[in-house]
C-alpha cells in the first residue's frame, strides 16, 4: 500500500493512517495480480488522518487531496495508485479498466514519493511560505534600500536578511519539488504512450 496525502513529508512524520471515505467507481476488468482473471474492481478514495480518527470530517483538515486505491474482489487487496495514474484517470485520459494493467507494470519502478499528490494539488505549505517570504522581502528591500549613497537602516538590513533567508529556502525547497514534477511528467508520458500503441496496451 503506497502513502498519499496533501503534504507527504508531514503526513509520514505524523504517522497518519489511511481511512476510506468513499467508492469513486466500480468496473469489471482483468486482475493482473491474479492471473488476469475477470474481477469486480473498484476505485476507493482515502484520506490520511491521525490514527485516533475513525470518521473523516469534510473538508478533511489534514489534506484536501485524496489518495486513490484499486480494490480487487478476487483477493480483497487494495493497491494505491501513484499520482500520475490518479491524475490521468481523474482528467479522463485513462479509463478505469486500463488502470490495473498500467499499475501492475509500473509497480517495480515506483518510489515512495510517487504517491504524493502533486498534479492538480495546491502547493504545499512550505512552498507557499517560501514564495510569500520572497515576495515580501523583495518589496521590503526595494522600499528600504538606501539611495544616493545613504547609510543602511535597520529596516533595510532586516529586509536583506529576509531576502537571503527566502533565497536559501527556495534553494532547499524548489529542486525537490520540481524533481517530483519531472518524474511525474515522465510517468504521464509513459502511460499515455503505452495506451496509444494497441500492441502495448496492458492486459
Amino acid at each position: 500500500m503506497g502513502p498519499q496525502g496533501g503534504d507527504f513529508v508531514m503526513l509520514m512524520r505524523a504517522k497518519l493512517v489511511p481511512r476510506r471515505v468513499r467508492t469513486e467507481a466500480r468496473f469489471r476488468g482483468a486482475d493482473p495480480w491474479n492471473g488476469n482473471v475477470p474481477a469486480d474492481l473498484s476505485i476507493e478514495a482515502y484520506y490520511f488522518v491521525p490514527e485516533h480518527v475513525r470518521e473523516v470530517p469534510c473538508p478533511c483538515p489534514w489534506g484536501d487531496t485524496p489518495a486513490y486505491a484499486l480494490h480487487s474482489g478476487v483477493d480483497g487487496a487494495e493497491r494505491f495508485l501513484p499520482d500520475a495514474l490518479s491524475h490521468l484517470w481523474k482528467t479522463g485520459k485513462v479509463a478505469a479498466e486500463d488502470l490495473p494493467g498500467l499499475l501492475r507494470e509500473m509497480e517495480p519502478d515506483l518510489a515512495q514519493t510517487d504517491f504524493q499528490p502533486v498534479l492538480g494539488a495546491p502547493p504545499g505549505r512550505r512552498m507557499t511560505a517560501v514564495l510569500v517570504l520572497l515576495l515580501i522581502s523583495i518589496v521590503g528591500v526595494l522600499l528600504t534600500w538606501p539611495r544616493g549613497g545613504g547609510s543602511f537602516t535597520w529596516p533595510a538590513l532586516l529586509c536583506g536578511a529576509a531576502l537571503a533567508g527566502g533565497i536559501l529556502g527556495a534553494l532547499l525547497t524548489f529542486p525537490p519539488y520540481f524533481s517530483l514534477w519531472s518524474r511525474r511528467y515522465r510517468q504521464l508520458v509513459w502511460a499515455s504512450e503505452r495506451l496509444r500503441r494497441p500492441h502495448l496496451r496492458p492486459g
